[in-house]
């Protein structure tokens, strides 16, 4: 398939997947920031900082756009990239079901190998509105299924192995960020924040996503491509 025939495919699929649905897109959307011992900061930061500033600038009187929270194996504190001590508030055993579920990169080995973890991701991302996969989360979202027949991509320095691993997947270099409706995975670490500002816009609104990244000074430069499938806002 040649480049220009995949962009084609994917504004479709985000056209179909960026229809209004009414009053429910004005709901407060629940999000999930799965973290472990190892993840890499920004690869849940990044797009902590964008589901959070949105959801306060997205509210409507006193309920929120999103409701952010973080959620590990259990509430024990895990060591974020070696260096910051982070408590969970929910484990997977009592975490709230998510609308939107964020997959980080880093210290990915460890959760591969826990059958229960990789279970529990299958099933919320699989009924969730959105996964976003940040940098190697895309190998959870693999190892659960998930990512079969879609086109992906990953952090470049793991694309070969994603492909490896999971040859039902067509796994691309080069790109920032792939949405299949659903399963959005990115490339690695500030990447995140590329791809939660384009949920932001896919489901609330360009305007919304603007504000966020202005909020965050944050350099936002969505594909044109891109663009012609954003609504302006939602009501």
């Amino acid at each position: 398939m040649g480049p220009s025939n995949f962009l084609g495919m994917t504004a479709v699929a985000l056209s179909a997947s960026g229809e209004a649905t009414g009053d429910g897109d004005r709901r407060t959307r629940k999000v999930a920031i799965l973290i472990w011992e190892g993840t890499e900061i920004l690869d849940w930061a990044g797009p902590t900082e964008v589901f959070e500033t949105a959801g306060r600038l997205g509210a409507r009187g006193d309920a929120a756009a999103f409701e952010v929270y973080t959620v590990s194996r259990t509430t024990e504190p895990v060591t974020s990239q070696r260096c910051v001590r982070v408590v969970p508030r929910f484990s997977i055993a009592d975490a709230p079901a998510p609308d939107v579920v964020v997959l980080p990169g880093g210290g990915t080995d460890t959760v591969l190998e826990d059958p229960e973890f990789v279970r529990w991701v299958g099933r919320v991302a699989g009924e969730a509105e959105v996964a976003l996969s940040v940098c190697t989360g895309a190998f959870l979202l693999g190892k659960a299924g998930l990512l079969d027949g879609k086109d992906v991509t990953t952090w470049y320095g793991e694309t070969d192995l994603l492909a490896a691993e999971f040859p039902e997947a067509r796994v691309h270099e080069g790109r920032r960020f792939i949405d299949n409706g659903q399963i959005v995975t990115t490339a690695g670490v500030s990447a995140g924040i590329d791809g939660a500002l384009h949920v932001v816009a896919r489901l609330l609104g360009r305007d919304l996503a603007e504000r966020t990244a202005a909020h965050m000074e944050y350099r936002w430069a969505p594909e044109p491509y891109l663009t012609k499938n954003y609504r302006a806002t939602v009501d």
